[in-house]
Protein backbone atom coordinates (compact mmCIF):
# COMPACT_ATOMS: atom_id res chain seq x y z
CA UNK A 1 0.00 0.00 0.00
CA UNK A 2 2.88 2.25 0.96
CA UNK A 3 4.81 1.54 -2.42
CA UNK A 4 0.89 2.44 -4.50
CA UNK A 5 0.72 5.68 -2.35
CA UNK A 6 4.54 6.55 -3.27
CA UNK A 7 3.83 5.69 -6.88
CA UNK A 8 0.50 7.07 -7.58
CA UNK A 9 1.56 10.17 -6.22
CA UNK A 10 4.32 10.46 -8.51
CA UNK A 11 2.86 9.42 -11.32
CA UNK A 12 -0.32 11.49 -13.35
CA UNK A 13 -3.60 10.83 -12.30
CA UNK A 14 -5.90 8.19 -14.28
CA UNK A 15 -6.15 4.39 -14.75
CA UNK A 16 -3.71 4.20 -17.48
CA UNK A 17 -1.19 4.78 -14.88
CA UNK A 18 -2.69 2.54 -12.04
CA UNK A 19 -2.74 -0.24 -14.28
CA UNK A 20 1.18 -0.15 -14.33
CA UNK A 21 1.91 0.75 -10.54
CA UNK A 22 0.13 -2.40 -9.91
CA UNK A 23 1.38 -4.62 -12.02
CA UNK A 24 4.98 -3.45 -10.85
CA UNK A 25 3.83 -3.82 -7.07
CA UNK A 26 2.31 -7.09 -7.97
CA UNK A 27 5.37 -8.23 -9.94
CA UNK A 28 8.13 -9.95 -7.57
CA UNK A 29 5.36 -11.92 -5.97
CA UNK A 30 4.19 -13.46 -9.56
CA UNK A 31 7.92 -14.16 -10.22
CA UNK A 32 8.80 -15.58 -6.93
CA UNK A 33 5.46 -18.22 -7.51
CA UNK A 34 6.58 -18.78 -11.22
CA UNK A 35 9.58 -19.77 -10.38
CA UNK A 36 8.13 -22.36 -7.39
CA UNK A 37 6.44 -23.76 -9.59
CA UNK A 38 8.72 -24.34 -12.48
CA UNK A 39 11.60 -25.27 -9.92
CA UNK A 40 9.15 -28.14 -8.25
CA UNK A 41 8.01 -29.92 -12.16
CA UNK A 42 12.01 -29.65 -12.98
CA UNK A 43 12.91 -31.96 -10.46
CA UNK A 44 10.44 -34.67 -12.25
CA UNK A 45 11.86 -38.11 -13.61
CA UNK A 46 9.29 -37.03 -16.81
CA UNK A 47 11.16 -33.98 -17.37
CA UNK A 48 14.98 -35.88 -17.32
CA UNK A 49 12.83 -38.55 -19.24
CA UNK A 50 11.79 -35.59 -21.84
CA UNK A 51 15.63 -34.76 -22.20
CA UNK A 52 17.18 -37.64 -22.68
CA UNK A 53 14.63 -38.87 -25.45
CA UNK A 54 16.75 -35.56 -26.97
CA UNK A 55 13.05 -33.24 -27.14
CA UNK A 56 13.76 -29.61 -28.01
CA UNK A 57 14.19 -27.42 -24.96
CA UNK A 58 11.11 -25.30 -26.47
CA UNK A 59 9.09 -28.85 -25.96
CA UNK A 60 10.17 -29.65 -22.43
CA UNK A 61 10.03 -25.85 -21.55
CA UNK A 62 6.18 -24.85 -23.20
CA UNK A 63 4.64 -27.85 -23.89
CA UNK A 64 6.00 -30.25 -20.64
CA UNK A 65 6.43 -27.07 -17.82
CA UNK A 66 4.44 -24.53 -18.82
CA UNK A 67 1.34 -26.89 -19.04
CA UNK A 68 2.11 -28.37 -16.04
CA UNK A 69 2.38 -25.08 -14.26
CA UNK A 70 -0.77 -23.94 -15.60
CA UNK A 71 -2.86 -24.84 -12.80
CA UNK A 72 -1.01 -22.75 -10.17
CA UNK A 73 -0.54 -19.98 -12.20
CA UNK A 74 -4.23 -19.25 -13.17
CA UNK A 75 -5.09 -20.47 -9.14
CA UNK A 76 -2.48 -17.52 -8.63
CA UNK A 77 -3.99 -15.02 -11.14
CA UNK A 78 -7.52 -15.50 -9.92
CA UNK A 79 -6.13 -14.24 -6.31
CA UNK A 80 -3.63 -11.51 -8.13
CA UNK A 81 -6.46 -9.86 -9.52
CA UNK A 82 -8.50 -9.77 -5.81
CA UNK A 83 -5.56 -8.26 -4.59
CA UNK A 84 -5.19 -6.11 -7.65
CA UNK A 85 -9.02 -4.97 -7.41
CA UNK A 86 -8.22 -4.16 -3.46
CA UNK A 87 -5.21 -1.75 -4.09
CA UNK A 88 -7.03 -0.15 -7.36
CA UNK A 89 -9.83 0.20 -4.82
CA UNK A 90 -8.19 1.58 -1.93
CA UNK A 91 -5.82 4.10 -4.29
CA UNK A 92 -9.27 5.56 -5.65
CA UNK A 93 -11.06 5.72 -2.45
CA UNK A 94 -7.52 7.55 -0.66
CA UNK A 95 -7.52 10.08 -4.09
CA UNK A 96 -4.98 8.76 -5.65
CA UNK A 97 -6.08 6.63 -8.11
CA UNK A 98 -8.68 7.35 -10.66
CA UNK A 99 -10.39 11.13 -10.87
CA UNK A 100 -13.44 11.59 -7.74
CA UNK A 101 -15.46 11.93 -10.74
CA UNK A 102 -15.21 8.68 -12.51
CA UNK A 103 -18.09 5.99 -12.64
CA UNK A 104 -15.90 3.72 -9.96
CA UNK A 105 -17.20 1.67 -7.10
CA UNK A 106 -14.78 2.40 -4.81
CA UNK A 107 -15.11 6.39 -5.44
CA UNK A 108 -18.79 6.11 -5.04
CA UNK A 109 -17.98 4.03 -1.56
CA UNK A 110 -15.80 7.07 -0.76
CA UNK A 111 -18.29 9.55 -2.21
CA UNK A 112 -21.20 8.35 -0.24
CA UNK A 113 -19.84 7.63 2.62
CA UNK A 114 -20.81 10.81 4.73
CA UNK A 115 -24.60 9.83 4.01
CA UNK A 116 -23.97 6.15 5.09
CA UNK A 117 -26.25 6.49 8.04
CA UNK A 118 -28.78 8.34 5.79
CA UNK A 119 -28.96 6.13 2.90
CA UNK A 120 -26.46 3.40 3.43
CA UNK A 121 -26.95 1.19 0.28
CA UNK A 122 -25.45 4.15 -1.51
CA UNK A 123 -21.84 2.69 0.11
CA UNK A 124 -23.37 -0.88 0.73
CA UNK A 125 -23.97 -1.80 -3.21
CA UNK A 126 -20.86 -0.81 -4.62
CA UNK A 127 -19.10 -2.41 -1.97
CA UNK A 128 -21.16 -5.26 -2.39
CA UNK A 129 -20.34 -5.43 -6.60
CA UNK A 130 -16.36 -5.19 -5.52
CA UNK A 131 -16.67 -8.17 -3.37
CA UNK A 132 -19.11 -9.83 -5.92
CA UNK A 133 -16.28 -9.39 -9.21
CA UNK A 134 -13.45 -10.93 -6.87
CA UNK A 135 -15.52 -14.24 -5.74
CA UNK A 136 -16.70 -14.06 -9.29
CA UNK A 137 -13.03 -14.14 -11.24
CA UNK A 138 -11.94 -16.73 -8.76
CA UNK A 139 -14.78 -19.39 -8.98
CA UNK A 140 -14.76 -18.47 -12.90
CA UNK A 141 -11.03 -19.55 -13.19
CA UNK A 142 -11.49 -22.01 -10.80
CA UNK A 143 -14.33 -23.73 -12.99
CA UNK A 144 -12.36 -23.34 -15.89
CA UNK A 145 -9.43 -25.10 -14.78
CA UNK A 146 -12.22 -28.27 -13.08
CA UNK A 147 -13.52 -28.36 -16.92
CA UNK A 148 -9.92 -28.46 -18.20
CA UNK A 149 -9.13 -31.16 -16.00
CA UNK A 150 -12.13 -33.12 -16.67
CA UNK A 151 -13.18 -32.88 -20.61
Amino acid sequence: MLSLILLATIAPRGALTLVPIVTLISLPDVARISRAAALEIAGRPALEAMRLQGESRWRITVGYVGRSMLRTLAADLGTRLTGALYLVAAASFLGIGVSPDAADWAVMVDRNRGGMFLQPWAVVVPALLIVALSVGLNLTFDHALRRKAHP
